[in-house]
């Protein structure tokens, strides 16, 4: 008899299809290579099977660990620094409505998410590798 192996997720290892595009749409004129990696990612990423989600999320999931890949942790920070120079300019200029002010908060705060999500799995990959 074989053991299949179940892989266990938490609800913080998935980032939603939505934040990838509306991410694409605020920096593809201001920032295009960030756009294009972006627009890759979406081209080759996966949709998280919705047994994996446990109820968790509604609409699309992507794997925190696949868009890592694709996408690497550097670009993933230059994302985060991309978005908030917007966030800052906006205030400054205030020349955007509080909804959409609240709706690019909630998408820098899923950045950071992911970001606090690969210095948590590449930490412990680190441990393990030096153990």
């Amino acid at each position: 008899m074989s053991r299949m192996q179940i892989e266990i997720h938490q609800p913080d290892d998935f980032f939603s299809h939505q934040a990838l595009e509306l991410t694409f749409r605020l920096l593809r004129n201001n920032n295009p290579g960030l756009a294009n990696a972006i627009k890759n990612t979406l081209t080759h990423i996966h949709v998280a099977p919705y047994e994996n989600l446990h109820g968790s999320h509604t609409g699309e999931m992507h794997f925190n660990a696949e868009i890592y890949q694709l996408l690497s942790a550097h670009t993933i920070g230059k994302i985060v620094s991309a978005l908030t120079e917007i966030g800052e300019q906006a205030l400054s200029k205030h020349d955007m409505p509080p909804e959409h002010l609240n709706q690019l908060r909630k998408l820098i705060e899923d950045w950071v998410q992911l970001t606090e999500w690969v210095l948590n799995h590449t930490a412990s990959d680190n441990k393990a590798a030096f153990h």
